[in-house]
């Protein structure tokens, strides 16, 4: 009898739960906000449902937005376009739907501020070439007014297209740039910075990938005259060919030293000559190991190939493309390096190893290389070569060389070592040399009847020779240029970063003379 009585119970609370639950349900009502109502071109706004009746469907409407549609719960919208728009949710629960239109509910606005910027695709032309110019303004402007006006005089040229095409009669061009919107205008003007020629006139140029090389090396010359050419004659004092009719022409150097360079390029109306005098620079391939003149890339430029590999730790590059010590035509196709490390962030370059065993075997070594710092604050070495402390040896203590630029006062130092201090040293203590300025280091590690001497060359000077020394042979590899380093608990750590330029890095595997010396500084 009490069972009876509970499944009576139950079914009573069954049958009024389902007589009351579509009493209980909330009615349906679409409804929504946002985050903002007003923004400027390319910013975004959150919408958020909420709509009684506990929708499970959303269909959203932005009109002039992106997305134009979504079925999220609470999307974001970018305007890309000024107006004002209306936004429309549609939601549904079951067979049941409701929406809400909000007419005009969003504003979007002009920025109220234009930087304004431009390129062309070409800054030199003849006057049939035409001139692809690009608008880079930002702050969304929807005019424009460009104006080219001559250097010497004449009518100035306009348009009001985004991206115009031109085609200049013959002169240098000043170009302006007016960008406006609804809210705001600004202008940017670069002076003298198209210049037009004459079709049938030619102004006769070249440049080379590198103008550097070793003997034996090739360098690929480019032609950059302006104007029409059809014929073009070149010589290469010291060079094989000595002269060449292509445009382009790869020449060989057998001999060190410094070459001129002319090119003439004729046209049927006119021709044109260009000399250059020591363009090209050739050192001795006489035992030579590695060349880095870092001219634009990291690559070896001698005859032995030796690519040095980047090694980096966070957020650490080194540049390639920095400006040399150079100026004016003799810095035309020449660049330096540019290293920044520290113990979190750093990049050095590691020579290959194999490459090395092949290529570098004796036991005397000249280095070369141009170095610009400023205001150290700690040591800056440039290379490390051989077995670093901590490392694990085949030989009972460690045999390494290294340079490094230091705050104290050993200002520069050149080392041969094999454990601490126990090597043979080559101090400058004269003056700091973080001044700013470029500075040519040569260093040199010599045998003489079974002793050592280093020397150290400074700007082409003689400032230190250490003779008479322990023999002590170096470990020629492992290699590594912009750092000091060594094994702690087992692990590579490198230290002593170089924080400053680097360029025309040469590793000799045998004496340099004075003479050689001299013409790589005064190269």
């Amino acid at each position: 009898m009490k069972r009876k009585t509970i499944y009576l119970l139950r079914c009573i609370v069954v049958i009024l739960l389902l007589a009351c639950s579509e009493d209980d349900l909330q009615s349906l009502q679409a409804a929504f906000e946002s985050d903002l109502q007003e923004v400027t071109i390319g910013e975004s706004i959150t919408f958020k449902d909420i709509s009684t009746g506990d929708p499970s469907k959303w269909n959203w409407r932005f009109e002039g937005g992106e997305p134009e549609t979504s079925i999220l719960f609470s999307p974001n919208v970018v305007y890309n376009k000024p107006g004002v728009y209306s936004v429309t949710l549609s939601v549904g629960r079951g067979e049941e739907a409701n929406e809400m239109v909000k007419e005009q509910y969003i504003t979007v606005n002009y920025p109220s501020q234009i930087t304004v910027d431009f390129s062309a695709d070409k800054t030199t032309a003849t006057n049939e070439d035409v001139i692809s110019f690009k608008d880079l303004s930002k702050g969304h402007p929807n005019e424009w007014l460009w104006s080219f006006t001559p250097k010497e005089g004449g009518a100035i040229i306009t348009s009001t297209e985004q991206n115009p095409q031109m085609t200049l009669s013959p002169g240098i061009y000043t170009v302006k740039l007016t960008a406006k919107n609804p809210k705001t205008s600004s202008d940017k003007v670069r002076e003298d910075y198209i210049t037009v020629i004459d079709k049938n006139a030619i102004a006769a140029d070249f440049g080379a990938q590198c103008r550097n090389t070793y003997a034996g090396g090739y360098i690929n010359f480019l032609d950059k005259t302006l104007g029409t050419v059809e014929e073009w004659e070149w010589t290469f004092e010291g060079g094989t060919p000595t002269s060449s009719v292509e445009q382009n022409p790869i020449v060989q150097y057998n001999n060190p030293g410094k070459y001129k360079v002319t090119l003439k390029a004729k046209n049927s109306v006119n021709s044109s000559t260009k000399e250059k005098e020591s363009y090209v620079y050739v050192v001795s391939a006489e035992k030579l190991v590695l060349y880095l003149p870092f001219d634009g890339d990291n690559k070896d430029a001698g005859p032995n190939q030796l690519n040095p590999e980047e090694l980096t730790a966070g957020a650490g590059s080194s540049v390639y493309n920095s400006q040399a010590r150079f100026s004016g035509e003799s810095a035309e196709c020449r660049f330096a390096a540019h290293f920044q490390g520290d113990k979190q962030n750093y990049s050095i370059l590691s020579i290959p190893e194999e490459g090395l065993k092949n290529h570098y075997t004796d036991s005397e070594f000249t280095v070369a290389f141009w170095v610009k710092v400023s205001n150290m604050t700690a040591k800056n070495a440039v290379f490390h070569q051989g077995v670093g402390p901590g490392a694990t040896y085949t030989d009972p203590v460690p045999r390494q060389s290294w340079f490094r630029l230091d705050t104290s006062g050993k200002t520069v130092v050149f080392c041969v070592e094999y454990k601490g201090k126990a090597g043979n040293w080559a101090e400058y203590e004269g003056k700091r040399m973080d001044d700013g300025e470029w500075h040519h280091y040569v260093c040199i590690y010599q045998k003489v009847d079974g002793k050592r001497d280093s020397y150290l060359y400074i700007d082409g000077q003689k400032v230190i020779e250490k003779k008479g020394g322990v023999d002590k042979v170096v470990d020629n590899w492992p290699y590594y240029i912009g750092c000091n380093y060594r094994f702690t608990n087992g692990e590579f750590a490198p230290e002593n970063f170089l924080n400053g330029y680097l360029d025309d890095f040469i590793l000799y595997n045998r004496i340099l003379s004075e003479e050689e010396i001299q013409d790589l500084y005064n190269n």
